[in-house]
């Protein structure tokens, strides 16, 4: 179809072809676009050359070709271009998106958001398809540099304009909010704040947020910025300059609005919580609470010797770790990897306490003598309040095979409370899974009740958190730091109520919410869990239901899964087998997963349907658990009465794939049977058999190492 005259023309004026820059050289710009719609893009821009050089530098000719020389790579040139362009008209739409789009590509994000709200806020009309790129490029731009609040505000700003006509963003969106490891604070959907009914400041307040509806953000937050002077403490001001400071990545601004929108008296205890945990969470320059990861490096006199007390230490365990793999270009690897323990495994596990489970103390690198280099420990550990006397267990350890004085080497930052509340346990080879639950719920009960509450944290201005909870002023600081900390734990799927802290504390608790008195769509995402679920109707609970799976919103998904299952009134209107798998895969621990993985196999039994898919989730689960016997007979199984319905051959191949137990391709792998035994579980134990560390989230205890591996794999025989 020939261009149409009548179209707008590509310069971004937002005059139609027929009475703008190109209106005599409409076949000539037909034949330009009809070439970049085929991917033909030498030659476009070679005939937009030629046009220019005929007809002078038209802005038409002049956007067509950069937008050409962008998608050739042709950075040099688009960037004279785009010079052009914007000195011939510096407020043009499309030249600004093209100098946006320019900048993403550069990396030079803060040019690039800049240059995208100057053309936001340009614009009058239609869309010029280059400022639509150029949200998303934008958008993309800062998901690269971690500004995911800002990121997700750009691209559903495109999502909005895209409507049928692209998927990209919509997909990326979904994937965003389908990371865990990103807290649901930042997974919100922000809306805009209402003002009041016969407000002073309706006029000027509606003239900001026209701006902030076209996408203009920075123009709108400067006209509230001026109405916030003039009238301060106003809720709707405040929390409209949060939200769009934050999606155009001004965190400091969106950290302070935030908070004195916290502040202010009539917010809801929940609203303001949530503010003020934003606010820390954002704040650019609030001082991070961090520990130094350090290697202290001890100079060995006689490494055989060492390698043979550390092989036959019960203090020490094997890093189950290929050493070569550490290999660089400052020299060879080390020769071995082992942990130290504070004490020597227990002979048994089945009625261990928590004070006879063994902690690892640090990981020891060995390395051989070098040219010109003496054999050396790498001790590795964190600089926390314990840092002196693991150290002096290293050298009351070893001390007869090292000399002189160790240096050390900050290896980088860890977040203080990760590492206060993280602890790393050497369990026996038989502690049972149940005795495994009991242990973690003690521990972690122990870290968050009494462990967290009397760390020194500079967020909290120095102050214990137990500290801050006692003065009355700073509640919902206290709360705030704890909805980050309850945040933190699900990012972790770790089970804890929270409330138990609250109370400890003598905070307000969360309590449940009636559903009659709330609007599903627009809760927030963190108080969806107190929802009394039991009370919906089944439209609410599938609205809510919705919601908390498309943002993996994973406390709320194992609540309201459940409850889904449980009604039969909804047997023909959701997918109850999606409902399994996610509880499945959210589930605490492994005795949660496999029970879920036993009703979906019932509810399937029942409807007479194949059972493969929920043996294949149980093989999961029985792999990273060691337990090989029970592995090989759901492999067994998979192959007798399974292996022709679809998907079962590939989704077992890459589950054994996956536990290293096949190649790609499809063969066993060329490794010895004891590593093969290791790679069952998710934490491997190593080749000496006793060595496998467990931390608190992990799926399994470590199991004993054998000459043969247990499990039979296809291939094998």
């Amino acid at each position: 179809m020939a261009l149409d005259p009548y179209q707008l023309c590509p310069c971004g004026s937002g005059k139609k072809i027929k009475f703008c820059c190109s209106k005599d050289i409409v076949p000539e710009l037909d034949k330009v676009i009809r070439a970049v719609q085929g991917e033909q893009r030498v030659s476009a821009l070679s005939s937009v050359a030629k046009l220019i050089e005929e007809k002078g530098p038209r802005l038409a000719l002049l956007a067509l070709r950069a937008d050409v020389e962008l998608a050739l790579g042709q950075l040099e040139q688009a960037d004279k271009t785009i010079d052009e362009f914007l000195a011939a008209s510096p407020d043009n739409p499309v030249a600004l998106a093209l100098s946006a789009i320019h900048a993403g590509g550069k990396n030079d994000l803060e040019s690039a958001i800049e240059d995208l709200q100057q053309s936001l806020e340009h614009l009058g009309g239609v869309m010029p398809p280059s400022v639509y790129s150029a949200i998303g490029v934008v958008g993309q731009t800062l998901l690269a540099h971690g500004d995911v609040l800002a990121a997700r505000g750009h691209l559903l700003m495109q999502v909005g304009l895209a409507g049928e006509r692209d998927e990209n963003p919509i997909r990326l969106l979904m994937r965003i909010n389908m990371m865990p490891e990103i807290p649901l604070l930042l997974k919100q959907d922000y809306h805009y704040a209402e003002r009041p009914e016969g407000a002073e400041w309706a006029e000027a307040f509606d003239i900001a947020m026209q701006q902030a509806r076209k996408g203009a953000w920075v123009a709108a937050c400067e006209k509230l910025d001026d109405l916030e002077e003039q009238f301060p403490d106003q809720g709707a001001i405040l929390k409209n300059i949060a939200i769009l400071s934050g999606w155009v990545g001004q965190r400091d601004e969106a950290s302070i609005a935030w908070r004195k929108y916290s502040r202010l008296e009539g917010i809801p205890l929940d609203d303001a919580v949530e503010a003020e945990a934003l606010a820390q969470m954002l704040d650019p320059n609030a001082e991070r609470d961090e520990l130094d990861s350090v290697a202290v490096i001890y100079t060995v006199t006689d490494v055989e010797k060492l390698m043979e007390l550390l092989l036959s230490n019960s203090r020490v365990g094997r890093m189950p770790i290929d050493p070569a793999e550490m290999a660089d270009d400052d020299g060879p690897p080390p020769k071995a990897a082992f942990w130290l323990l504070d004490k020597a495994v227990p002979e048994s596990g089945v009625d261990l306490t928590r004070e006879q489970v063994p902690n690892v103390l640090g990981e020891m690198y060995i390395y051989g003598k070098e040219t010109d280099r003496p054999g050396r420990i790498e001790y590795s550990l964190v600089r926390d309040e314990d840092y002196d006397s693991r150290k002096q267990a290293l050298a009351e350890f070893a001390g007869e095979f090292i000399e002189g004085e160790p240096t050390e080497e900050v290896l980088g930052p860890v977040p203080k409370v990760s590492a206060g509340l993280t602890w790393r346990w050497r369990l026996p080879d038989d502690t049972p899974a149940e005795k495994r639950t009991e242990l973690v719920s003690e521990q972690r009960r122990e870290s968050m009740l009494q462990r967290w509450p009397a760390m020194e944290l500079k967020t909290l201005n120095g102050k214990t958190p137990r500290e801050l909870a006692a003065d009355p002023a700073n509640q919902v600081r206290s709360l705030a730091a704890i909805l980050l900390l309850e945040l933190s734990n699900e990012q972790n799927s770790a089970d804890f109520d929270f409330n138990e802290l609250r109370r400890e504390l003598e905070l307000p608790t969360c309590d449940p919410i009636d559903p009659a008195h709330v609007d599903a769509m627009t809760l927030s995402l963190v108080q969806i869990p107190f929802v009394e679920v039991e009370k919906l109707s089944d439209e609410g609970l599938l609205t809510l239901y919705r919601r908390v799976v498309l943002k993996y919103a994973v406390t709320s998904i194992r609540i309201i899964a459940e409850e889904v299952l449980r009604r039969d009134s909804l047997n023909d209107t959701v997918d109850k087998n999606e409902a399994y798998d996610l509880l499945i895969r959210t589930a605490t621990d492994s005795e949660d997963a496999l029970r879920h993985v036993e009703d979906a196999k019932q509810a399937t039994s029942e409807r007479a349907e194949s059972s493969a898919r929920w043996l294949l989730a149980e093989l999961s689960v029985r792999l990273s658990r060691y337990e090989a016997e029970q592995a090989q007979a759901i492999i067994q199984t998979l192959q007798l009465h399974h292996r022709d319905e679809p998907g079962v051959a590939q989704g077992l191949y890459e589950i054994l794939a996956s536990f290293g137990l096949i190649t790609p391709d499809g063969t066993p792998p060329a490794m010895p049977a004891a590593a093969a035994q290791a790679a069952v579980a998710a934490q491997p134990a190593a080749a000496d058999g006793g060595s496998a560390l467990w931390t608190p989230d992990s799926p399994s205890e470590s199991a004993p190492t054998e000459q043969k591996s247990k499990l039979w794999v296809p291939g094998m025989d």
